[in-house]
């Protein structure tokens, strides 16, 4: 019965990602696509010496326009940071768009294989690998959003910091929060 109800939910809510991956679980190489003209990757091709982040992405969230500042300010740690578009370019055209000039590498997750590999729910969510490629965070960036000044807990920072010292993660999940993916 319970099993029934919850294929009946993934048919009704297709949107819905479930974890594929947890806290120490292996980077899947998958192929992605630079924003900045097509040209082809894979996650493997973007990892860094240090760690990488994938931060899950949208150019038509509220949540992740809040973000910009604070997300750009890592970019000059050491660890590899790497916005992820999956949502549908299809159904949703402004996603398709190269966006706003960022100094971070942006792709497009081609049919969302990334997000759903790793169970990506929200922009901005955030998985972040150490230098051997293993999941050490999933979830949020800070506890405020819509103001920097009245964060407490800085996730992403602190999880950064500590990769770049080559440190072990002393947090590994909080909850994401943001708009929906709009998977295709």
């Amino acid at each position: 019965m319970v099993r029934a109800i919850i294929v009946v939910l993934l048919f009704l809510f297709p949107h819905v990602t479930a974890a594929q991956i947890s806290v120490g679980g292996a980077l899947p190489d998958l192929p992605l696509e630079s924003m900045q003209g097509g040209s082809a990757l894979t996650t493997h091709a973007l990892t860094g010496a240090q760690g990488t982040v994938f931060i899950f992405w949208s150019n038509d969230c509220n949540w992740t326009s809040q973000y910009e500042e604070r997300v750009e300010a890592m970019a000059s740690t050491g660890v590899a940071v790497v916005l992820v578009n999956s949502n549908d370019p299809e159904v949703f055209p402004k996603e398709s768009e190269a966006g706003k000039q960022y100094n971070l590498t942006y792709v497009r997750d081609p049919q969302a294989g990334l997000a759903r590999a790793l169970g990506a729910e929200r922009t901005p969510h955030v998985f972040a690998f150490d230098d051997t490629n293993e999941l050490v965070y999933v979830g949020g960036i800070d506890d405020a959003p819509a103001d920097p000044q009245v964060a407490q807990a800085h996730w992403l920072r602190d999880v950064v910091q500590q990769l770049a010292g080559g440190q072990e993660v002393n947090i590994s999940s909080t909850k994401p929060f943001g708009c929906r993916i709009k998977l295709p």
